[in-house]
């Protein structure tokens, strides 16, 4: 891998991270030589480092008796961070009630809206004094379907203040997909709004409430609207009602409180309800955000992301530090492939964030071959979702600005927040993460449980604050414990295979798991599935992901049932169905039929065995089928 990037001495010693390593060189008279040195001591001493960030930050904190920076457990799980403490995630933005920008919401319909942090707060607070008119409480949940605007954000700081719990899906979910969701957490409100634009067409989607809220155990309905100067949805009403305007401080909950919800891909059975806490992602967000990606006051964040995804939990976190972000909702790619670079110039944005399939298509269709440094104001580049390629690397950094470092960022939704990511003060390397995040304890596991040079299995083998505080609804923490801990005792196993390279950075070659992955978008193959039960002339299916472009495609199989007989189109019909039920990501690429699907002795669908043959991947352990015979059918497919 070659250098693209290298900071300057000046850029260095004008980092965050920089004016961290000033602060503990005071308060700890400690001197670090280098990243690695800082990294080092950082998860050497867990628990002076997590302090050193609270007092950096300034973190809201009230320590009751008995407080403990760590508790420590024999079990991974069972640590605890900052225990018998008090915080509250919201508290940091309401002290902020200046006319700075806060954000900046622009929709693909060319709506564009700007809202002050004063503004911010104050619909924030006319929100939580409506759910508690409501009889909203803490730890109540609390669930929006909605498109990446405004009202999402605000909808969820309401939440954060008054200790009830949010979770959010993106309007392109089908009505199973909410449903296998939502049910699991039993929501007292659902916050939804009529419609969303995407690719110049308006999706009307409210409709779905009658199917979605009797599995729902029916929570109050508060309608949303799209953003449009005409604010009379049920929703603006709330922001302008005098009766909500009382101001009330931030509840402060236990540091370990839960403060959202996110999603598993749902590869076997219902998706997990990965639940996060309060001051586990204050924690980690402001430490990634401000050390490791350099995010100021005077910043705005402008990252291609919808709520249903963690990218959206973690730009949130900009709120935290007091700069201001940019809300897109719409497909980056209309009304032509260079339309987002235009609204990325316009917005005056400083930090671009995107899956690396979107750098990948800008880098396709690149239509200004004679410019450089066209996205001159953007200081830094983050990319996630999926590896970025060497060729984007050297794209971005040819094409679109020259001066900025390009942070490859890894981590996912299990911990929401990244276990790799950029470091401002080191060179960057085409093809590389920098380094690993302060404070999360990284490794690179061989198969059979030791540290490897060689490609292996990511792993972290201390506990850190963002991990899940549980699975919703997990009895003895079973789901959990499988989720990560069952390759490895006692140290987590995150999924992906990656390597270590000679520069001190990594790189990943994707995901060690069965789950999709199509544009750097996690899936559930358990999903695909739940949707095509009703399909009669199905008898049984299987999807796994096939490697093309830097990129993954899903591949649907099709076991029929004896006798049964293809409908016309059939692959028409699958395809819309499952953009309807589920999302558009869930669409195959390729629809198969095959005659046998490879099972395991226990009687379970092998997807990693077709994965591994589709990507001209080494099978072992054939002795673990039931029926090996199988794989023949596979091996012969030519896509």
């Amino acid at each position: 891998m070659f250098k693209i990037y290298e900071p300057s001495q000046k850029q260095i010693i004008n980092s965050n991270i920089f004016s961290y390593k000033n602060f503990l060189n005071k308060k700890l008279k400690k001197k670090f030589k280098n990243y690695q040195s800082l990294w080092q001591w950082s998860v050497n001493n867990p628990a002076s480092f997590w302090d050193s960030i609270a007092s950096y930050f300034y973190i809201p904190l009230k320590k009751n008796k008995n407080f403990l920076y760590l508790k420590k457990n024999s079990s991974f799980i069972k640590n605890i961070f900052f225990n018998n403490s008090q915080t509250n995630y919201y508290q940091r933005i309401s002290d902020n009630l200046s006319n700075d920008l806060a954000l900046h919401f622009i929709g693909e319909n060319k709506y564009e809206e700007k809202i002050t942090y004063k503004e911010l707060n104050y619909r924030v607070n006319a929100l939580g004094n409506y759910f508690l008119s409501k009889g909203i409480k803490k730890g109540d949940v609390i669930v929006g379907v909605l498109p990446n605007c405004p009202d999402a954000i605000i909808s969820f700081l309401a939440s954060a203040k008054i200790g009830a719990v949010w979770s959010s899906c993106s309007p392109d979910f089908g009505v199973q997909a909410i449903v296998d969701r939502f049910s699991q957490l039993k929501p007292k409100i659902l916050v939804i709004g009529n419609y969303y634009f995407y690719n110049g067409k308006k999706y009307a989607y409210s409709h779905q409430l009658k199917k979605i809220l009797p599995k729902l155990n029916n929570p109050l309905i508060l309608k949303a609207a799209y953003p449009s100067s005409k604010k009379n949805s049920v929703l603006d009403k709330v922001y302008k009602q005098k009766k909500y305007e009382n101001v009330n401080k931030a509840v402060f909950v236990d540091f370990n409180h839960p403060l959202y919800v996110l999603y598993s891909s749902g590869t076997t059975g219902l998706p997990k309800c990965i639940t996060h806490s309060h001051g586990g992602v204050i924690l980690q967000h402001l430490k990634e955000l401000s050390l490791h990606t350099d995010v100021r006051s005077n910043d705005k964040m402008f990252f291609l992301t919808t709520c249903g995804w963690m990218m959206w939990n973690w730009m949130v976190s900009n709120l935290l530090i007091g700069s201001s972000i940019v809300l897109y909702d719409g497909s980056p790619f209309y009304p032509n492939p260079n339309s987002i670079l235009r609204k990325i110039i316009k917005s005056n944005a400083t930090i671009l964030g995107a899956g690396a399939k979107i750098y990948e298509t800008i880098q396709n269709h690149y239509s200004y071959n004679n410019k450089k440094n066209i996205l001159n104001k953007i200081r830094s580049f983050l990319s996630t979702g999926s590896p970025l390629s060497v060729s984007t690397f050297s794209f971005i950094n040819k094409n679109l600005n020259t001066h900025a470092p390009i942070y490859s960022i890894s981590g996912g939704t299990d911990i929401v927040s990244c276990f790799m990511l950029g470091v401002p003060i080191l060179p960057v390397y085409a093809g590389e993460i920098q380094g690993p995040g302060l404070g999360m304890n990284i490794d690179v596991f061989s198969s059979q449980g030791k540290p490897t040079r060689q490609t292996g299995e990511l792993v972290c083998k201390t506990p850190f604050p963002s991990k899940p505080i549980y699975f919703w609804n997990d009895r003895n923490n079973k789901k959990y414990k499988e989720a990560y801990f069952n390759k490895y005792k006692n140290i987590w196993s995150h999924g992906d295979y990656v390597k270590k390279t000679k520069n001190g950075g990594y790189v990943i070659y994707g995901r060690s798991d069965a789950t999709l992955n199509p544009g750097g978008v996690r899936i559930g193959s358990g999903e695909i599935y739940g949707a095509l039960q009703n399909f009669r002339w199905i008898e049984d299916c299987v999807a796994a992901g096939y490697n093309m472009d830097n990129d993954e495609k899903i591949i649907l199989f099709l076991k029929l049932k004896p006798k049964a007989s293809l409908p016309d189109q059939f692959e028409n019909i699958i395809k819309k169905h499952l953009k309807s039920t589920l999302s558009p990501r869930h669409v195959p690429w390729k629809i198969l039929i095959i005659k046998d699907i490879p099972r395991t002795k226990s009687g379970k669908n092998s997807e990693i065995v077709i994965k591994k043959i589709l990507n001209k991947v080494k099978v072992d352990n054939l002795g673990a089928l039931a029926n090996p015979s199988s794989l023949e059918e596979y091996r012969n497919i030519k896509l």
